[in-house]
């Protein structure tokens, strides 16, 4: 019998896409980069941030005081009934903020709670940055120096996730200590409750002996933790997606690379972290006295201040976190880039030495 039309129509069209496919120009990869040790990710990871919040605490404390500002705070009077007391408005704008926090506290008031931002900033991203990799490794198996770069998103998304609460665990005793320090101000421009801590190690004790030990210091760990993994798989999936596809179509790898990927992703992961960031401020910042779950601080906040005020401090957020995700990344990417230096150069010197058997 011959053949159908219509078979012989489909062979052709098959052929013919056969042949389409086969001329088609191969995927582009990512060029081969010698590796660092984990140890060396892990120490490297620590130190980038922590240089990195040295620059961007003052945007930090400007955004905390933001987020304070306005709260609706529930008492109990002394017969018992509940009272309800809205905070006075201080600042009318971030830049209203920052230059009061300026007036009345100088540069120090800017960069309160350095020394807890930095132990925060190591501690969480020794998780967060220096276990993407490897994470990242395990979900999607490298067979050769491409296939990282050709990872899904949701891959990405996964292992970032993964970081990022590994890292809010780590960092929130630290987190919970430089948000009160932080919202402690001069009398005129104060908001929320005042701590008065004059150190960090007196806060953690003063924490530990009046709000219940060590389960003290994880205040808020909850929300940090739905923060971290939102906010770690919305910045390190972008990020990283953003610069393998610049990379791969040709863009020199280098600092103007890492600052545009670095700020692009910082906004992505603003719109998705600013509401939990609002709640997580208002639960660090309420006393021992006055224990909030977290869908009532949600609940509290969108009926008395509205569902808009979930994005108080946006802007101020992204001014801290824009920056800060910009100089992390160059950081980081520079010191990965001055450590297989060495590591390249140390390899040439030992090529030309001679060698006797």
């Amino acid at each position: 019998m011959p053949p159908s039309k219509n078979y012989n129509r489909s062979s052709q069209l098959s052929q013919k896409k056969t042949n389409s496919l086969s001329s088609a120009p191969p995927l582009k990869t990512l060029p081969p980069q010698p590796n660092i040790s984990q140890l060396e990710n892990f120490a490297l990871s620590a130190l980038a941030p922590s240089m990195a919040v040295v620059f961007t605490l003052p945007f930090d404390t400007v955004k905390v005081r933001m987020q304070l500002q306005g709260e609706i705070r529930i008492m109990r009077d002394v017969t018992g009934k509940t009272v309800r007391s809205a905070a006075e408005k201080v600042y009318k704008s971030s830049f209203d903020c920052l230059w009061k926090t300026f007036k009345y506290e100088g540069i120090r008031g800017l960069e309160k709670g350095l020394v807890p931002s930095i132990l925060k900033e190591s501690s969480k991203n020794v998780f967060r940055l220096g276990l993407y990799d490897p994470i990242l490794s395990v979900l999607h198996p490298k067979n050769d120096f491409t296939s990282s770069s050709s990872a899904p998103a949701w891959k990405r998304m996964l292992a970032g996730g993964i970081c990022g609460a590994l890292g809010a665990v780590s960092a929130n005793p630290f987190e919970l200590v430089k948000t009160r320090l932080q919202s402690t101000a001069a009398g005129a421009i104060a908001v929320g409750n005042q701590y008065g801590y004059v150190s960090v190690s007196s806060a953690l004790r003063q924490i530990m002996a009046k709000e219940g030990g060590v389960k003290g210091l994880y205040r808020g760990s909850m929300i940090s933790v739905y923060r971290g993994i939102l906010g770690s798989a919305a910045n390190l999936s972008s990020y990283t997606m953003l610069r393998d596809y610049a990379i791969r179509e040709g863009y020199t790898e280098g600092v103007p690379l890492d600052m545009g990927c670095s700020l692009l992703s910082a906004f992505v992961s603003v719109v998705f972290m600013n509401p939990l960031d609002v709640v997580r401020t208002r639960l660090y910042n309420t006393s021992s006295n006055n224990r909030q779950s977290i869908f009532n601080t949600i609940k509290i906040i969108v009926e008395n201040e509205g569902l808009k005020s979930l994005y108080k401090g946006f802007g101020t957020h992204f001014m801290r976190i824009g920056p800060h995700f910009c100089l992390t990344f160059v950081f980081l990417e520079q010191l990965k880039r001055g450590v297989k230096q060495i590591k390249l150069e140390e390899y040439q010197r030992s090529l030309q030495q001679p060698h006797y058997s």
